[in-house]
């Protein structure tokens, strides 16, 4: 295989396993001036200013002039007066100004967002860089993550343990903000102080390593951190463009490294591509989910133990529960709703199994087998406490709704009424604005953890196969029972005091009539035997057939008030 899909291919099995460093060659592209052409500048200006012009070798000039290697510290005390001249210097050469924006220059490349897109993915964790530029940061917050940064020795210091970290950028010779953690001069260079190069023993003994841009030429310091690394726990790649020096090829060698002759945008392009591609081909297959339904159904005919389901069913919601896409974020991003419909598409690819296993188990089971889904809908549904975009903090709880549309559909259709008050009652949901918990097939309807996409619709269409192919219910079957959960879940609504979603019902034309067709489904259900109805008689809104006909009014006004305003519009 290409060295790009076998990359991709275990950066897909280790999650997380991978490190990056990035060398000038991954910000030259990008227009920014290397660390040894800033000094050169500074010199020249330096000379400038003493009137000297045309003096050949800056660093020779400079060594003849003040007998000592130039430093980065010595050329900005000399040529500014406090640390605000130092930053708009420093500046000039790492941000760009207006014409450099329109021309893209020093702007993250193709290769920096293309590492933002691994992270993202939760495939990278650590960049390590010797540029003084901030393009990876910048392309990462574009992205919507917001990195852990070590721009300084001392920044090293209660640093969190590296797997706790979404992303850690390591400027391992500096930030151009902080000039005195730049190191340029060959002694600067020869060695690092004692927490960095414990720092560098971690990352290079425990990650696989990808080298972009990195000649290795005047990084000793660095290339005995990478020559000292005794484990190769994974592979690790060398991309340049260029034939690798004789010193670089050493370091090679010792890492036991793949050597790719390419740009880093090319071959971080073809990697997350390549990444991407494994993620849609790993979507569980429907014969293998049909396979597991199967499954579910002989054990729960009672003819063997049930023991696999209950420990699959345990499984896969402890899988979503702890998502990184659900509980690590990023909480932010620069297109919010495209970044929505990307996660919930993949929300939606990972919770396929557990969805038709808890329907299944819904539709079959008994009050003993509906424990071991129904209390685990508290985590599912669990509010990530930290501020961010809304749309993406209520959409990390949509699992939660998700799993309770399945069970109530299915628990309807199979007319297990206890099951199917329980579902609407039990499994609690904290409410962020008022801190308080309550029902969460009240608080997490469609509209409020989808936001986006026409939610109640998106939820029905992607529980169809799970009931029509693996329950066997007709289309027609499917809906009524759809509509019939939603319309008692609305009461449960109503009588909670909070508001309706009618969203799949507005879709489906269903606002023609001026009663919603559920309404009438439950009169005769209540007509036909009263008080003593199950649904009652297990305990819904308390048993009381009162408070039931008054949130039913509400509803049936309002479904009324809305049916003659779409008519009106129409």
């Amino acid at each position: 295989m290409e060295p790009h899909v076998n990359l991709a291919f275990s950066m897909r099995s280790t999650s997380g396993g991978y490190a990056i460093l990035l060398g000038a060659g991954a910000s030259v592209a990008a227009g920014m001036p290397s660390a040894f052409d800033v000094q050169q500048d500074l010199i020249v200006r330096m000379a400038a200013a003493e009137g000297e012009s045309g003096i050949g070798d800056p660093h020779a000039w400079y060594k003849g002039r003040f007998g000592h290697e130039a430093t980065y510290d010595a050329l900005l005390a000399a040529l500014t007066t406090s640390p605000f001249e130092r930053q708009a210097l420093l500046r000039s050469f790492f941000e760009p100004d207006q014409s450099e924006r329109e021309r893209g220059v020093k702007q993250p490349t193709q290769g920096h967002q293309a590492i933002a897109r691994l992270v993202d993915g939760g495939h990278v964790r650590i960049i390590l860089t010797t540029n003084f530029d901030g393009l990876i940061e910048t392309a990462l917050r574009q992205a919507g993550i917001e990195p852990t940064v070590v721009a300084h020795r001392d920044d090293v210091a209660g640093l969190a343990p590296l797997h706790t970290l979404k992303c850690l950028v390591v400027h391992v010779h500096g930030y151009y903000l902080n000039a005195t953690s730049m190191l340029n001069t060959p002694e600067e260079l020869d060695a690092y102080d004692t927490a960095t190069d414990a720092l560098l023993d971690r990352i290079f003994d425990d990650y696989g390593l990808v080298i972009a841009g990195w000649s290795a030429t005047w990084d000793p310091a660095l290339r005995n951190a990478l020559s000292r690394c005794s484990r190769h726990v994974f592979a690790s790649y060398w991309t340049d463009p260029y034939p690798l020096p004789d010193v670089a090829r050493d370091v090679l060698a010792r890492r036991r490294a793949t050597y790719v002759q390419t740009d880093s945008d090319t071959f971080f392009g073809e990697v997350a591509d390549a990444v991407d591609a494994l993620a849609d081909t790993e979507r569980r297959h429907p014969t293998s989910i049909a396979v597991e339904v199967a499954s579910a159904k002989r054990s729960l005919s009672g003819t063997r133990q049930a023991i696999s389901l209950h420990d699959t069913l345990r499984r896969e919601s402890s899988r979503i529960a702890s998502l990184p896409l659900r509980i690590g974020g990023p909480w932010d991003h620069e297109d919010v709703a495209a970044e929505h419909g990307r996660r919930l598409g993949l929300l939606e690819s990972e919770t396929e199994l557990l969805l038709a296993l808890i329907a299944t188990t819904s539709y079959w089971g008994t009050a003993e087998t509906d424990r071991w889904w129904m209390r685990d809908l508290d985590q599912l549904g669990t509010a990530v406490p930290v501020s961010g975009a809304t749309a993406l903090l209520n959409l990390a709880r949509s699992p939660a709704t998700m799993a309770i549309y399945a069970a109530g559909v299915a628990a309807l259709a199979a007319e297990r009424w206890s099951t199917l008050v329980r579902l609407l009652t039990e499994p609690q949901a904290e409410n962020w604005h008022t801190g308080k918990t309550q029902a969460a097939a009240v608080l997490l309807s469609p509209g409020q953890v989808f936001d986006y996409l026409a939610p109640v619709e998106r939820l029905h269409n992607h529980l169809n196969p799970v009931f029509t192919r693996h329950l066997a219910l007709s289309p027609t079957a499917y809906v009524d029972a759809w509509e019939r959960f939603e319309y008692l879940r609305a009461i449960t609504q109503c009588d909670a005091g909070e508001g309706l979603d009618w969203g799949f019902m507005r879709k489906s034309g269903r606002f023609s009539a001026s009663r919603p067709g559920p309404s009438g489904w439950i009169q005769q259900e209540l007509d036909r035997e009263g008080d003593t109805h199950p649904l009652l008689a297990a305990g819904f809104l308390n048993g009381s057939a009162e408070r039931l006909n008054t949130a039913q009014r509400t509803i049936d006004e309002e479904f009324n008030r809305l049916s003659i305003q779409t008519r009106w519009t129409t």
